[in-house]
């Protein structure tokens, strides 16, 4: 039989990388609690409520946090 699942995978908010676990090449997950936290030990940041890969976010000396950077046109 085959059977539609459902799966999560973890999408930049700037660029559209998906996230993919380096050590084993997997990039969806059953829950979206575990596509968050592997993200987020790989170097992938949550601010707010959107999701960056570590080219897509800095540290802002001035406000002492994590930030977005500026969307490339």
């Amino acid at each position: 039989m085959i059977k539609t699942v459902t799966m999560y995978s973890v999408v930049c908010d700037i660029c559209g990388k998906t996230f993919i676990d380096e050590f084993n090449g997997i990039g969806a997950w059953l829950d979206e609690g575990t596509a968050k936290e592997q993200a987020m030990e790989s170097e992938w940041a949550e601010i707010g409520d959107k999701h960056y890969c570590p080219d897509c976010y800095g540290f802002d000396d001035e406000l002492d946090e994590y930030v977005p950077k500026k969307r490339k046109e």
